[in-house]
């Protein structure tokens, strides 16, 4: 969030450091995508999301694109947006020197999957791409977070 409460849409001038997948998150034992996010000045955040929501398949689509250009080391940007259909669902779009880049391959095979209601598929093509990220950025597998969730002593 920004000060005057807005959420921020942009990260600009961020390399991917790290990808991960979390099962069995939380109550609901989600799957979650973990992206490590570098910045110019050396800070790294970790932004996390539902593996197979629209907006983690849009950011490893971009990402996608980034590797199959053999770009990795780049610095990108991150743009994310809300929808306007019924559902509001979150879109994003990764850009290098305000170009945006996608994995037509990965975007096919989603659209595919998606259109024969393929979850599982769609789980698969997903954790494919963390595999091959984090391979190329140095990380294929960053060590779990033990997250314990305490019920309030009232």
């Amino acid at each position: 969030m920004l000060p005057s409460g807005k959420p921020l849409t942009r990260l600009a001038n961020v390399r991917l450091v790290g990808i991960s997948v979390a099962d069995g998150i939380g109550e609901f034992k989600s799957t979650k995508l973990n992206l490590f996010l570098e910045s110019s000045q050396g800070r790294v955040v970790m932004l996390t999301s539902g593996l197979t929501t629209i907006w983690s398949q849009c950011v490893l689509t971009g990402l996608m694109g980034i590797f199959e250009e053999r770009s990795m080391d780049d610095s990108f940007t991150l743009d994310s947006w809300k929808g306007t259909s019924k559902m509001r669902p979150c879109f994003a779009a990764i850009k290098v020197n305000n170009q945006r880049r996608s994995s037509d391959e990965m975007y096919q095979a989603l659209t595919n999957a998606r259109a024969d209601r393929d979850n599982a598929q769609i789980d698969v093509i997903l954790r494919d791409a963390v595999q091959c990220l984090g391979t190329a950025v140095g990380t294929p597998a960053i060590d779990p977070v033990d997250v314990k969730v305490e019920e309030p002593a009232f």
